[in-house]
């Protein structure tokens, strides 16, 4: 294997939390012949999850430890990670670097500044971050994205952001209009290919198996008006979450729930989902409008329920997911007002009587190439 990493992606956070990027990395792993290496942390925050790792030999990851936030040390750690992926870069000389997130970015921009116009800077932002998110966040990540507004013009070579209303709102914070459109791109978080099941005849089932993958919190979903709405059905439906990120309160409050068909089923390893999803009916998504960045969402939840045959449940609050709204053809893909379940006549919602099934296109592969491209100039 050459020494030579011709590309490094920088992701602060540990890959196992965040699919999208492990799936970027699976993608690339087949379709390029370039060594990449990949700068991350240890996963100390969910032991259940099972360590991302890639088979081929032109893919090496490397970590460094966990960053505990609350300890009085954090500010070593994060130092370590930065300076250590700064170090792999000047040793590497990669000629592309791709960061995500500004969390990530400080080695990418002071390798930038030294070497110029003989590095290509990539950014992939996970999530919209708006002036005033930024302005409300930690020391580092608001010096950090300081730098990134003062190069953003005139040192990317690409830019993306998971759906256009999110990127163009993203170009409008940081006065980009002017710069070439080129640069700026919506690269969304869809599934393989491989996740796809053909379910051209099935029908839902007698009792509505409901399930819910992703971040829990009890004032930034509708969970407990959910909760509530299956205890009130609970000859009709099953409920199950699946959740590494879930907050105390929420945590407590499914743990109060009596219903034996309201299950919380913990952490589940993202390649153990498309198996697990088939298991079910509906895919719920039941985020609160908290933030622009969960208004303007269609998180990858979505794709990977259609992927698998599950009808789609999401929050009327996700403005940016209702232009996928799908009722002619299944599976389905439903805006619910959360609020007024009382109201949802979900037996309407579940009928497929004189539909057909539509196969969904939202998968990696068809997004993926042209970042690869990029990276291949």
């Amino acid at each position: 294997m050459k020494n030579h990493a011709p590309l490094i992606i920088i992701h602060f956070q540990p890959l196992e939390l965040y699919p999208p990027v492990c799936n970027l990395i699976n993608y690339l792993s087949l379709n390029s012949n370039e060594r990449i290496i990949v700068i991350t942390t240890e996963n100390k925050k969910e032991k259940k999850f099972q360590c991302y790792t890639n088979c081929s030999e032109q893919i090496a990851i490397k970590r460094t430890f966990a960053i505990n936030p609350t300890s009085p040390l954090r500010l070593f750690q994060y130092l370590f990670f930065y300076l250590n992926g700064l170090r792999l870069l000047l040793k590497q000389q990669p000629n592309s670097v791709l960061y995500f997130d500004t969390i990530s970015s400080w080695p990418a921009l002071m390798y930038k500044k030294m070497k110029g116009s003989k590095v290509k800077l990539m950014v992939h932002y996970h999530e919209y971050c708006s002036r005033e998110e930024y302005a409300n966040n930690m020391l580092l990540t608001r010096a950090m994205h300081r730098q990134e507004v003062k190069m953003y013009r005139h040192s990317y070579e690409w830019i993306s952001q998971t759906n256009k209303v999110r990127l163009q709102k993203m170009i409008n914070d940081n006065h980009l209009e002017n710069c070439d459109p080129s640069f700026f791109r919506a690269m969304p978080n869809y599934p393989s290919k491989y996740w796809a099941k053909s379910k051209t005849s099935y029908g839902i089932s007698k009792k509505i198996r409901l399930v819910y993958v992703g971040s829990l919190g009890f004032h930034s979903t509708y969970l407990k008006e959910l909760t509530e709405w299956a205890e009130k059905n609970t000859g009709h439906v099953t409920l199950d979450f699946y959740s590494h990120n879930i907050d105390e309160k929420a945590k407590s409050f499914l743990a109060s729930v009596k219903d034996d068909c309201i299950r919380f089923q913990g952490s589940i390893n993202y390649n153990e989902l498309p198996n697990l999803l088939t298991n079910y009916d509906i895919g719920l998504v039941i985020y609160k409008p908290v933030s622009d960045n969960w208004i303007q969402n269609a998180p990858n939840k979505v794709f990977e329920y259609l992927a698998c045959g599950l009808d789609v449940w999401f929050s009327k609050t996700m403005t940016y997911a209702l232009r996928l709204t799908t009722e002619e053809t299944f599976p389905k893909i439903i805006p619910v007002d959360f609020e007024k379940l009382d109201e949802f006549d979900f037996k309407k919602a579940i009928n497929r009587d004189g539909l057909s099934y539509k196969e969904t296109n939202f998968f990696y592969e068809d997004v993926y190439p042209d970042i690869l491209t990029e990276i291949s100039k």
